[in-house]
């Protein structure tokens, strides 16, 4: 029996204060698009800066900052990344509450766009030091589907508050700040790092430079795993932030039908997420079901792309979703290309590479739309003629899925698996480990 199979009430707690900052990032993140125009009216904005300032800049700081972050929890630990991010993030919020001028609310954007990258990172860092392998993917996906449901839930009151009274923005931003402080004190007082050790044994490492750290990226099963989990969740992020509603509508579809499709994705993302992660920690694999939700995401956008029936198009946005959602598994298996203490640079790698190409695609795509139209208003025929190179991307995610990244049956391919013998009958006294009782602990490669 592996001691790594043991729940612990101290590691739930962890979990649930890192679950409580991601939700709080992931809130700072997308509450400022409920304020648009009140924000754009006090700093005089247009909508080309306020894009810059709601999502463009914020999404370069984020994702550049991803490889950065894992190097950095991996170096100072899960307590202090986490204390380091929600502090820059309490203090973003309260500077952006008093910005009275477009570059100082870049300025404190961008910064909480910094503090904000801790947050998924140091999610699966706890999901890794707490939780036991074997359930690894479940958690994952769990967190992942609780990140999907909270700026859901919490921007739709907030909405309705703000149309309904006189709250402003930036008393908003003051509160998001003082609950920043509050994540804070709960990091503080109750998170601490995970030492990994098993029974009176404790493993050491010896510390290695972050050059060779860095290294470790260059090996291609991890670029490989990178690029499957972008392929997977490109395109319900395109659709839904982008063309996909004007798309529908030239289908014939009207604005709410169009609006319940993208609905409909994340509501099949949001379920997909936790029921793959338990699915693949069922059955001991992570390759097959990558695979599956890649076939099935080309499927899905095939029909989105070429079917104008309502019916079909909505089971085929649903599957989307799910497809997508196999971009959990895909940190699973990322957290197996690693040793321990460099799974969250393998993290890093993983979010960096997924925010990176949908930031690089979506004006990509963007622009041989503008390109290729031919009046001021797209035609359909243009769209689906342009939207080949999604059906392009999901075509490389299957292939690279199928041929190139190698199973792992839910085991560390750079580590040994640590057993040890059950309980045996013994004649000496086992209050201090013996010479045979470390001899009689086998280390057996994983699979």
């Amino acid at each position: 029996m592996n001691k790594d199979n043991d729940f612990k009430t101290r590691g739930f707690i962890v979990l649930g204060i890192c679950t409580l900052f991601y939700l709080y990032e992931f809130f700072l993140r997308t509450v400022i698009g409920t304020f648009q125009f009140p924000v754009m009216y006090d700093l005089g904005l247009t909508s080309f800066e306020f894009s810059l300032l709601s999502s463009a800049l914020f999404l370069i700081v984020y994702g550049t900052m991803q490889i950065p972050v894992g190097l950095i929890v991996d170096n100072i630990g899960l307590k202090k990344s986490l204390f380091v991010g929600a502090l820059v993030c309490s203090i973003a919020a309260f500077g952006l509450a008093c910005s009275y001028s477009y570059p100082v609310a870049v300025f404190y954007r961008m910064l909480m766009g910094f503090g904000a990258s801790f947050g998924f990172i140091c999610l699966l860092m706890a999901v890794n030091d707490w939780i036991p392998r074997r359930y690894s993917a479940i958690f994952i996906g769990l967190s992942q589907f609780i990140g999907t449901l909270g700026p859901m839930i919490a921007a739709g009151p907030l909405h309705v508050l703000a149309e309904s009274s006189d709250i402003s923005w930036r008393n908003i931003f003051f509160v998001l700040g003082y609950i920043g402080l509050a994540v804070l004190a709960l990091i503080t007082i109750f998170v601490k790092n995970n030492k990994q050790h098993t029974e009176r044994f404790v493993i050491l490492r010896r510390p290695e430079k972050i050059k060779y750290s860095i290294m470790r990226l260059f090996s291609r099963q991890p670029w490989y795993i990178a690029i499957v989990s972008a392929g997977l969740f490109f395109t319900i992020e395109y659709l839904s932030e982008n063309e996909g509603r004007t798309f529908l509508s030239l289908k014939g579809c009207n604005v709410a039908f169009a609006s319940y499709m993208v609905t409909l994705s994340w509501f099949g993302y949001a379920l997909g997420c936790p029921i793959l992660g338990l699915l693949s920690d069922l059955i001991q694999r992570r390759k097959s079901l990558l695979t599956l939700c890649a076939l099935f995401g080309t499927l899905s956008i095939v029909t989105i792309v070429y079917s104008t029936n309502k019916n079909l198009l909505s089971i085929s946005f649903f599957i989307l979703g799910v497809s997508a959602s196999g971009q959990t598994i895909g940190f699973a298996i990322m957290a197996e290309q690693f040793k321990k203490q460099f799974i969250a640079l393998g993290f890093g790698l993983n979010n960096a590479v997924i925010t990176i190409i949908a930031a690089i695609n979506a004006p990509a795509i963007g622009f041989v739309l503008d390109y290729v139209k031919k009046e001021p208003q797209i035609a359909l025929s243009e769209y689906q003629s342009v939207f080949t190179i999604l059906i392009a991307l999901a075509l490389i995610t299957f292939v690279i899925s199928r041929f190139f990244i190698k199973e792992t049956y839910c085991k560390s391919a750079m580590e040994f698996t640590l057993l040890k013998r059950e309980n045996r009958p013994t004649l000496l006294d086992e209050t201090e480990p013996t010479t045979q009782d470390f001899r009689e602990r086998c280390l057996q490669p994983a699979t």
